[in-house]
């Protein structure tokens, strides 16, 4: 899969193999289980700091994004390189690259979660009324 990044630089990613996504997958869900949404509130900002926060501070889902982007090549370079982030440019790109990398070997586990999730979510809460 190839992406124009928002630097204009080319990234060209490669799904990783089932068992390193399935890692970044689970270390995701472990880091996020703690955070608390209700399905009734409306999105705010704090929603997105926490998910940010959660993201950028976890060491369990840097070891596994790295082993993912180990397969992701970003403006002509290996993303498993030491230097390839060295450059202010670079780094400039890194968040964005992360994103775009961890989201691919995310989204084929989760193509039909969503609407799972809706349907437990709409029995729970017929439930609990």
């Amino acid at each position: 899969m190839k992406i124009t990044l928002n630097s204009g630089k080319e990234l060209h990613i490669t799904l990783a193999t089932f068992a390193v996504s399935r890692n970044l997958l689970q270390a995701m869900l472990a880091e996020a289980k703690d955070l608390k949404f209700d399905p009734d509130a409306q999105v705010d900002v704090n929603v997105f700091k926490d998910l940010f926060c959660v993201g950028l501070s976890s060491k369990k889902i840097e070891a596994a994004l790295h082993e993912c982007l180990k397969k992701a090549v970003y403006d002509g370079q290996k993303c498993d390189s030491s230097d390839t982030w060295e450059k202010e440019d670079a780094r400039g790109d890194y968040l964005e690259v992360c994103f775009e990398v961890a989201k691919a070997n995310i989204s084929p586990f989760t193509k039909t979660l969503t609407a799972q999730f809706k349907q437990v979510l709409t029995k729970a809460k017929s439930v609990l009324k």
